[in-house]
């Protein structure tokens, strides 16, 4: 049912007080609940089924494993197994990161950071220790000098294909030839690439297969797809079962941490969550407002004994059915479901709702027996506005949230005298490391100069020398700082600053 989709519909108390009274209230249930579909789960914990995508169809070669579905689209952005090679490890989650092994790299999922930076390869070049073999690139003219290093041509336009210093890395060696491979070879912080003698099609350097080494070659496969199994600690352990597997619905995901920080897992019907500095105390998440479940209209009690008038605010609040407190008080009551947010109000013919802070309930006189009262699957809907948000690559892709400031070292300079711009990049107040911004300076004779920035630091900030301009004083220098995204999507801020000469 779409929340945003609901009505309200005023005379359904009484309808649903008579319905209700020929219902009996089903019983809390701590046995094992198993879906027969492809997620099943017990008390300790839940699984996902291994072979469903083997049952779909999708063929996983021995010895590699299913690109976790939380990289699929970063994957796909970078070249897929072309560029990074078949996952050889499965998905690994350690506190905030998850991270997977490809044959090229090391994929790391980070919800806690920018969303530009959500999605990184990990720079595992940097434990390589590559020795400098013959060098090559002093002897290359065309190519762009990184970091001191001469990316050349051939690999510059893979290296900007892939969103440059971004995800590649900065480059960490000159361009070598390797004697015994017969290849041109150049290391990067977090990919590395080569080419065959013959200038042929540039190649991935197998970094994730020599970083996960006996750790993925020792790992035994289920026809080749990983069964991830993530146990419930033991307070939403706990909790879950308190309140009842029937409840609380099916999970919709695992532990993990919400944007908010907070450690949490969504189920069909609703959402646990503890405090990062309190995790043994575990809640039940506010989400009904959230996901277009708005208070409405405060009421005066209406009188009636089949109801329980609960007092929100200078005598207002909403009527609840005796029917729904006594169920709710089988799963913890109003603690639980949080103050009511409603009256009860009819969706759509023969249903009926009411919605709490926590959760909303509802009557089918459609359904059968026990079907007929419980609790919203709401999860779904959090689950979407929420924590799929968090985790869409594309999404987090969005250049134009990305705040580029500019400035210049010297607000004038002499025509005999060079200028040095300053570029700081930030989302979220967070500065963005390894990003490239292009410069575009519009000289005197409406022609233009392009370069790139040096990657950013870790605060954020790059800087580049624009050469002096031979131009008369008073000449203004017209110039933009552009990001462009995956998609070409790009965003620029402009400035200008002035050429004076003494007298």
């Amino acid at each position: 049912m779409d929340p945003k989709r609901l009505s309200c519909s005023i005379p359904v108390i009484p309808i649903i007080i008579l319905a209700l009274g020929l219902v009996a209230c089903s019983g809390a249930s701590e046995q094992i609940f198993t879906d027969q579909g492809s997620l099943s789960w017990s008390y300790r914990l839940f699984s996902w089924d291994s072979t469903a995508e083997a049952a779909n169809g999708v063929s996983i070669p021995p010895g590699t494993y299913a690109v976790d579905p939380i990289f699929s689209d970063f994957y796909q952005a970078l070249g897929g197994e072309q560029v990074l090679g078949p996952a050889i490890s499965p998905a690994k989650r350690i506190e905030n990161q998850t991270t997977q092994y490809t044959e090229s790299s090391m994929m790391i999922f980070d919800p806690i950071q920018p969303a530009s930076t959500r999605y990184q390869l990990a720079p595992l070049g940097i434990t390589l220790g590559v020795a400098e073999g013959d060098l090559l690139g002093k002897a290359y003219r065309d190519g762009r000098i990184i970091g001191g290093y001469l990316v050349i041509e051939d690999f510059l336009s893979v290296y900007e294909k892939l969103g440059g210093a971004r995800f590649v890395g900065r480059p960490i060696s000159e361009a070598t030839y390797n004697v015994e491979k017969q290849r041109v070879e150049q290391y990067f912080e977090n990919l590395g690439l080569y080419q065959l003698d013959g200038r042929s099609e540039v190649q991935f350097m197998p970094y994730g297969a020599y970083a996960c080494d006996r750790n993925c070659r020792a790992q035994k496969t289920f026809a080749g797809i990983p069964a991830r199994q993530p146990i419930l600690p033991e307070a939403f352990l706990k909790k879950t079962l308190e309140l009842g597997l029937p409840f609380v619905g099916k999970p919709l995901t695992g532990l993990h941490l919400a944007v908010d920080g907070k450690q949490e897992v969504i189920f069909e019907n609703l959402v646990l969550f503890a405090e990062p500095e309190s995790p043994e105390q575990v809640a039940v998440r506010p989400i009904a407002a959230a996901i277009n479940q708005e208070a409405r209209d405060l009421v005066t009690p209406d009188g009636s004994n089949l109801n329980v008038f609960i007092e929100v605010k200078e005598g207002l609040g909403y009527n609840v059915p005796l029917h729904f407190i006594s169920y709710l008080d089988q799963y913890g009551g109003m603690q639980v479901a949080g103050e009511p947010i409603s009256e009860v109000f009819s969706p759509e013919a023969g249903v009926y709702w009411q919605c709490f802070t926590n959760l909303c309930l509802q009557f089918n006189l459609n359904a059968e027996g026990d079907q007929r009262l419980r609790p919203v699957p709401l999860g779904a809907d959090y689950k979407t506005q929420s924590y799929e948000q968090v985790r869409d690559f594309s999404s987090s892709q969005d250049i134009k949230k990305v705040d580029i400031r500019v400035w210049e070292e010297n607000t004038y300079v002499s025509s005999q005298n060079p200028q040095v711009l300053h570029a700081a990049i930030y989302e979220e107040g967070k500065p963005l490391k390894n990003f490239e911004p292009l410069l575009i300076a519009t000289m005197p004779d409406g022609s233009q100069r392009k370069a790139y920035f040096p990657p950013s630091d870790e605060e954020g900030s790059s800087s580049i020398q624009i050469a002096p301009i031979p131009a008369p004083s008073g000449t203004l220098i017209a110039y933009q700082v552009c990001l462009f995204g995956l998609d070409g999507e790009q965003t620029c801020v402009g400035d200008n600053y002035l050429i004076w000469d003494a007298e």
